[in-house]
């Protein structure tokens, strides 16, 4: 997940409690977006990330290397 979704999610779920624990989690998403636009909390996550280096595999310490391959999921998609 990457940290604007981390932030989103978080926010949602700040939201959802601030509304009771009730409602749909489609509005509850796209307020936290809002809220974290307004506050140019997305912004500063977007721009953090695109400033860092693409991670490969190749790159990684041979038992994060390991881990990385073992956790893809063999499943085609669509």
């Amino acid at each position: 997940m990457s940290d604007v979704e981390e932030k989103v999610r978080a926010r949602a779920y700040e939201v959802w409690e601030r509304q009771g624990r009730t409602g749909s989690p489609e509005d509850h998403w796209h307020q936290a977006e809002r809220e974290l636009k307004n506050e140019g909390s997305l912004d500063d996550a977007s721009r953090d990330r695109s400033d860092a280096p693409d991670a490969t595999v190749e790159d990684a310490p041979p038992v994060e290397a390991v881990k990385a391959v073992e956790s893809v999921d063999d499943t085609p998609r669509d």
